[in-house]
């Protein structure tokens, strides 16, 4: 046999999804990361979680014996012992974004590829994780690693913040109200309104900082009251709008 007649031509070669669920375990035992695996065997990322936490619960021993690039976290003692932790997850991802900045040379962008669209959201929970002060030191060392990871924000996230505090507190002076997400009728108050928004969302969701919160409690009082203030002010705008029409 010649060499040439092992060489496949070019409509030859496998298409589609590789769907043997043994290579993708024997990937995974040799410490390729879940997401990596999907990209290459092109599925869904979730399937491929899913026979892995299934393996685990067949063969309680397996995922002792797999290579893995960072410290392996002990099974926990309670009944869901076998599935993967968040602290497991969260290095999952850490690795596969470390693997794409040594293929790339950075960090990814948002319409890159798909695989940078999934690698750059997490990255941004991971910039607000951190401007929240939830995000351990451990952390934060690995994704110092990674490069110019805060960075590659606009500004110090704090200095923006207090930035639009002002803005909002000048907003609210001149005109007596907070603003409002109206694109059409007040395009101008579009920033400040989603900045707010957020503020409101993280406080109902205890994800807002205790000094932020105390902040604005002092400087904009009645700030948190979405549904009152925010609910009069559309209607003495619809109001306005009306009797401007007649």
């Amino acid at each position: 046999m010649r060499f040439d007649d092992l060489i496949l031509a070019g409509d030859e070669y496998p298409q589609g999804a590789c769907e043997s669920r043994q290579e993708w375990l024997l990937m995974y035992s040799r410490g390729v990361p879940p997401a990596v695996i999907a990209g290459w065997c092109r599925v869904d990322v979730r399937r491929v979680r899913r026979t892995i936490d299934r393996q685990i619960g067949l063969d309680q021993g397996w995922f002792g014996r797999c290579w893995v690039l960072h410290d392996q976290p002990a099974p926990s003692s309670n009944r869901r012992r076998f599935r993967r932790s968040r602290e497991q997850v969260w290095w999952e991802h850490h690795t596969a974004m470390a693997t794409y900045v040594a293929r790339v040379g950075g960090l990814p962008a948002q319409n890159d590829s798909l695989e940078a669209r999934v690698l750059y959201r997490w990255l941004e929970n991971q910039r607000r994780t951190h401007d929240a002060g939830r995000l351990t030191q451990d952390k934060v060392d690995a994704l110092n690693r990674l490069g110019e990871w805060i960075g590659t924000r606009k500004g110090n996230p704090d200095e923006l913040w207090v930035q639009r505090l002002k803005q909002v507190q000048h907003f609210r002076d001149e005109t007596g109200r907070f603003p409002i997400y109206d694109p059409q009728r007040h395009p101008d108050e579009k920033v400040l309104a989603v900045w707010l928004g957020r503020q409101r969302t993280w406080q109902r969701n205890g994800r807002l900082r205790a000094d932020r919160q105390k902040i604005l409690d002092q400087v904009l009082s009645g700030w948190d009251r979405v549904g009152s203030v925010g609910a009069l002010c559309t209607i003495q705008v619809r109001l306005r709008t009306i009797s401007q029409d007649r």
